[in-house]
């Protein structure tokens, strides 16, 4: 006679799907509570390791005993199994290839293929991981193996349903080192693939409530309940991909992530197309503490500006660690980015707790649109003091357009600090000329003269006042961008030929290049601003690259720049790198 005396309704329907829902929830909020903190990630991985280690070490043992007791020891040791798999993912020790931020054409089959390589050894470790849990189960006793698939199943379920796209993407229980992965994230009500997976995933929870309802025992009761349990509170998590989620469920594990009662000053180092942001910004890393982040904005899908700064911090002369530069790539932060910056400083502010945060916002970029966000609700409350530092290249000012002149002044307006940089090339009647244009404009500035963004930290540090948010703006300007990555080495003559021909128009009106490239003699940096053109030699970049932003550009522009290589790219390389080039046309608020 089948022993029913774990059959019964309270059991099946609330004992086990109560202990189900405990762990599952202890387990889940640990996690998310633990790898919340960057200077904890170690510790917590070598914790979970030995957990893990620990584990597998008592699955033979336990999978032998096929008591109810046992059936529920090998679903906690499932949990604790699978744990290590998480764990070694949200710490950022387990995760997969260096993947390069998407360009916005990248779609289909491709971005799949980007996403895998950034989770490859994840998913690697997953399967070597479910051999070891399969290996460690000889016994009848399979609820470890179970609970190890189930959660197994239910995560690929749920990454291809994010990368496909649902209404609840969970960012906010990413760390910092993982936001990169949100590239990978899609928003939308709902894909095709969540009704398969859904309905598959719900087919299997009633066959193991089946099975646990008509078992011949108590152990075999006990082993299905728990995996339907488990089932279930998956197909739920699915669920709240793309229904309204019910606040603060893992909310306590974010507790690791409060922000500091210490608010960081802000200063923004504004300024238009080359003038001179990135070379101030290089000479001031080496003088800033680790409480400092720098967080640097990209126009263009390639970034160059965060590379040269990273590579600023790992020159410090002192050795000691400094600055962290954390780099946002493809769109002004002022424009397109908008709606992450609050979300982006909330977790910057959390991982790493700073005094001070140094935005360097692309040449392009709308300074009234980005000081309107960083003064929206959801942000001031997190910062302190919000300065602008214009950096102001002299000769432009005087000789560009009226658009462009109208753009610098609106820096200018809003700045507590004005940068008047490459004072080198400039005469003494003309920085006269631009004194009297910066108190026509802002009176109360302070006024700095440097050449190649020489300044001291502690002149940006003698006010402490919040930057004017400016009533007007100036005309729109309209931006288009050109960036590419190659694979051919470059002819430096022919280099040197054609960027003589974009500085003299050939190409369109070009407000900035900036690039890397290999040739035959070495790396050379491309830099061109404000009718100023220089190619010289540079330390080795992992791959040439261009980025080229101005109005009314060429669209031969990309193709006269591969012209100039010596060296074609093999067919299969160049199909690789093409889709890099990327075209955008973008309305952009300059100031």
């Amino acid at each position: 006679m089948p022993d029913t005396s774990l059959q019964s309704p309270w059991l099946l329907w609330l004992g086990l799907p109560l202990l189900a829902v405990a762990v599952w929830w202890a387990a889940t909020v640990a996690i998310i509570f633990a790898c919340g903190r960057q200077s904890w990630r170690r510790p917590v991985m070598a914790t979970s390791s030995l957990l893990a280690i620990a584990a597998l070490l008592l699955m033979p043992s336990v999978s032998r005993w096929a008591t109810p007791l046992g059936a529920a020891l090998g679903f906690l040791l499932g949990i604790v199994a699978w744990g290590w798999f998480e764990t070694s993912y949200y710490t950022g020790y387990v995760v997969g290839l260096a993947v390069r931020p998407c360009p916005p054409n990248c779609g289909g089959w491709r971005h799949f293929a980007h996403g895998v390589k950034a989770n490859l050894f994840h998913e690697l470790s997953i399967f070597i991981g479910f051999a070891l849990v399969w290996a460690a189960t000889p016994g009848p006793n399979q609820v470890a193996l179970w609970t190890f698939a189930i959660h197994w199943w239910m995560h690929q379920s749920a990454k291809l349903n994010v990368f496909f796209g649902v209404r609840n993407l969970n960012e906010e229980y990413l760390p910092e080192h993982l936001r990169r992965m949100t590239q990978f994230f899609s928003k939308r009500p709902i894909n095709w693939f969540f009704p398969f997976s859904v309905t598959i995933s719900t087919a299997v929870a009633h066959w193991l409530f089946y099975r646990a309802m008509q078992a011949p025992d108590a152990f075999t009761a006990t082993a299905n309940g728990l995996s339907c349990a488990l089932m279930a509170l998956a197909i739920l998590e699915h669920w709240w991909l793309i229904l309204p989620q019910p606040v603060g469920v893992w909310a306590w594990g974010l507790l690791s992530r409060q922000l500091p009662e210490v608010k960081p000053t802000v200063d923004v180092i504004g300024g238009f197309l080359g003038s001179g942001k990135t070379s101030l910004l290089r000479n001031l890393i080496p003088q800033l503490d680790p409480k400092t982040i720098v967080l640097v904005n990209e126009l263009a899908d390639v970034g160059l500006d965060g590379a040269r700064l990273r590579e600023s911090a790992g020159d410090s002369e002192s050795g000691a660690e400094v600055a962290p530069v954390v780099e946002l790539a493809g769109g002004c932060l002022c424009c397109t980015l908008s709606r992450n910056v609050a979300a982006t400083l909330s977790r910057l502010i959390r991982e790493h707790a700073p005094e001070r945060i140094l935005i360097e916002p692309s040449g392009a970029a709308a300074l009234g649109d980005l000081l309107g966000t960083l003064h929206q609700p959801g942000c001031r409350e997190l910062l302190g003091p919000i300065r602008v530092v214009a950096v102001v290249d002299g000769k432009q000012w005087l000789t560009a357009d009226r658009a462009v002149q109208a753009a610098i002044e609106a820096y200018v307006e809003a700045a507590a600090t004005v940068v008047v940089n490459k004072c080198d090339g400039l005469s003494q009647a003309e920085l006269n000329r631009i004194d009297d244009r910066i108190a026509g404009c802002n009176p109360t500035a302070r006024v700095i003269r440097t050449s190649f963004g020489r300044i001291r930290l502690r002149d940006l540090s003698d006010t402490q006042e919040d930057a004017c948010m400016g009533e007007s703006l100036p005309p729109r300007l309209n931006f288009e961008q050109r960036a590419e990555t190659f694979a051919a080495a470059f002819d430096a003559a022919a280099l040197q030929r054609l960027f003589e021909s974009i500085a003299a128009g050939r190409f369109g009106d070009v407000a900035r290049a900036k690039g890397v490239f290999k040739t035959a003699g070495g790396w050379l940096r491309l830099e061109y601003a404000g009718q100023s053109l220089s190619l010289n030699p540079c330390g080795a970049a992992s791959e040439s690259s261009l980025v080229v932003i101005g109005r009314e550009l060429d669209p031969s522009l990309m193709a006269a720049v591969r012209a100039a290589s010596v060296s074609p790219a093999p067919a299969g390389a160049a199909a690789a790198r093409a889709p890099a080039e990327t075209h955008r046309y973008l309305p952009t608020t300059v100031g």
